[in-house]
């Protein structure tokens, strides 16, 4: 089995469609066709459904693309360790977060890292929960995750910060005049709340809980840096990390009466490498600005 077969495969697999991964891979249709077929047969079994307006996986198929997706990111990774090691490269960076951390603690951290490294590329994946990230990280698809600390056994895991999570309201509401906001004074009203498939969902459905309420939703987001957009226009509060909060923003963001806090950390299942480490010093920077 060569690793020309599993990237064959992936991209299948990805196109739905052995025609349109030839146009892409710049292979002819019935080379490709042959190769699948050489796999399947060395694997054993079937690994697409040809159907005639494409392929779709087979079972056995679904957890070869899982076990394939792994195996070409570790190879990636130790050609670009090998080539760092020896000189032959500027330096790459891959690591992984969740959408809430992407658009709060990232962009600061990440430009005063490539600040002195012009030459360096920087490769982010964002994931939209926490439990997406970890089973990323498991199968290797990165160099490392930032996120909450896992609940799998990881070789790396480094804490990074705390943040704090804060409730967002509309322009001249009534309670932005105190420090802190019982969100049980805010079950009546319409949220902007989080898609179900978002980390943040479930966060805010605990508090919810905690608080006995259950209030109605005026609208549904995927993207946090929009829910606290949507919540200063009025369309109602919602509830985010602090570090989400544009600066412009702030102003309309307080803590919550019982404060809510969360770890965050960066972990790995193989040794960090060169280039993470100032990268995660600048996260920590970035985090430790919003202790309050």
């Amino acid at each position: 089995m060569r690793l020309r077969q599993l990237e064959y495969f992936v991209a299948v697999a990805d196109h739905g469609s052995i025609r349109k991964a030839a146009a892409v891979l710049f292979v002819a249709q019935p080379s490709l066709s042959t190769q699948i077929a050489a796999l399947e047969r060395e694997v054993g079994g079937v690994l697409l459904n040809r159907q005639p307006r494409g392929v779709t996986l087979t079972p056995a198929g679904r957890v070869f693309l899982r076990e394939a997706r792994s195996t070409l990111a570790a190879a990636e990774r130790a050609k670009r360790f090998a080539s760092l090691a020896l000189g032959g490269e500027q330096g790459e960076l891959r690591f992984a977060t969740v959408l809430s951390i992407a658009a709060g603690l990232v962009p600061a951290a990440l430009l005063a890292w490539r600040a002195g490294r012009p030459d360096v590329r920087a490769y982010l994946h964002e994931y939209r929960s926490s439990a997406e990230l970890e089973r990323s990280t498991l199968q290797g698809l990165h160099d490392f995750a930032v996120g909450p600390r896992p609940s799998a056994a990881f070789e790396v895991i480094e804490f990074i910060g705390t943040e704090e999570f804060v409730v967002v309201l509309p322009e001249a509401d009534p309670l932005l005049d105190s420090r802190s906001v019982d969100i049980s004074a805010l079950g009546d009203r319409p949220w902007v709340l989080f898609s179900r498939d978002h980390g943040l969902s479930a966060i805010l459905g605990e508090l919810f809980a905690a608080a006995g309420i259950a209030p109605e939703s005026a609208v549904y987001t995927s993207q946090t840096d929009v829910a606290v957009r949507l919540a200063t226009v009025g369309l109602g509060p919602t509830i985010v990390p602090d570090n989400v909060v544009p600066r412009p923003l702030r102003r309309y963001a307080r803590s919550l009466a019982v404060p809510l806090l969360r770890d965050l950390y960066a972990y790995s299942t193989t040794p960090l490498p060169s280039l993470a480490q100032p990268f995660l010093d600048e996260l920590r920077g970035v985090a430790a600005g919003y202790e309050r």
